[in-house]
């Protein structure tokens, strides 16, 4: 598969301190890809570095084969991107800024090109309004639009959901999602929302102190292999009695009970088998916050025992 953006043993140091370790990956067109990490984790600084905001101190970050240390111009003529909140002209419409905004192009673009973003981003019912009417949610958009108008190959997003209520985030969310795979581009989305990222983003990134400690499908990442399940049934001692031999825990609505997917049949059939009444099964999955959780306190808890010898 093509590769839009290819980050080779990135490192970035202040000083004598190093705050990027050896950051290594790659994105791919039509993908949403989240960049997860604790306030602190380096996030900003490799952001900053991928649009050529700060510098690489080793290491190579390529996009469509441009690097970005060597070859600016050609490299970053294929980024667009929001870090935090779009600034437009508040007493212009969204038309007009985005017309101002291409005339800043060296090569022009199509006539369409316009028309084309503000299609992509649903604002064709008000774009030829002023922008100070906007909510923040459609300034929201009409900022993607103009991150869009030169046909990027990698779209940066740094919180593109920051203060938006719950239908404005549900909806920038499906708009990324529409963007990756209508225009092929490579998504790179960095946010807190941990429940978003989820709904969102293909893969996923966490970074740690600097260390890219994990690179996963979403679906992975949710998806442990172990699964618990919520029995709801009767007689609840005869069933605690019958699960002896398994993890449980005893809730308000039934047993929350530890098995593997494919162990699933066999235990309800064995249930079953001693007239145990079965009211419902019911997966509790693992969310990306459980996940995110777990594997940045061990690699925190490690990176302190490393940092204490």
């Amino acid at each position: 598969m093509k590769t839009v953006v290819e980050i080779k043993n990135v490192k970035k140091r202040i000083g004598r301190k190093e705050i990027i370790h050896g950051i290594s990956t790659k994105l791919y067109p039509g993908e949403v890809f989240g960049f997860l990490g604790p306030n602190g984790a380096g996030k900003t600084t490799m952001i900053r570095m991928m649009v050529g905001l700060t510098k690489v101190s080793e290491g190579q970050i390529l996009i469509n084969g441009h690097s970005i240390t060597t070859d600016f111009e050609k490299a970053v003529r294929h980024v667009g991107g929001i870090i935090e909140n779009p600034e437009m002209y508040k007493h212009l419409t969204g038309y007009q800024n985005l017309r101002q905004y291409e005339r800043l192009f060296p090569e022009k673009l199509p006539a369409e090109r316009v028309d084309e973003v503000v299609k992509l981003v649903g604002l064709e019912k008000r774009i030829h309004e002023k922008v100070k009417g906007y909510s923040l949610g459609m300034r929201q958009r009409l900022g993607i639009a103009q991150a869009l108008l030169h046909k990027p190959s990698l779209l940066i997003l740094d919180e593109p959901t920051n203060g938006l209520d719950p239908a404005g985030i549900r909806e920038i969310r499906q708009y990324i999602r529409r963007i990756a795979k209508e225009e092929q581009m490579a998504v790179f989305v960095s946010s807190h929302l941990l429940s978003e990222m989820q709904l969102m983003c293909d893969r996923i990134g966490i970074i740690q102190n600097g260390h890219l400690i994990r690179v996963e499908k979403t679906e992975t990442l949710v998806d442990s292999g172990s699964h618990d399940v919520l029995l709801n049934a009767a007689p609840l001692e005869k069933v605690k009695e019958l699960l002896s031999n398994r993890l449980y825990q005893q809730v308000e609505n039934g047993l929350i009970v530890r098995a593997e997917k494919d162990e699933l049949p066999e235990l309800i059939h064995h249930l079953s088998k001693h007239q145990i009444d079965i009211y419902e099964v019911t997966p509790m999955r693992k969310t990306l916050e459980d996940s995110f959780l777990q594997m940045t306190e061990e690699d925190q808890h490690a990176y302190t025992q490393t940092a204490s010898k």
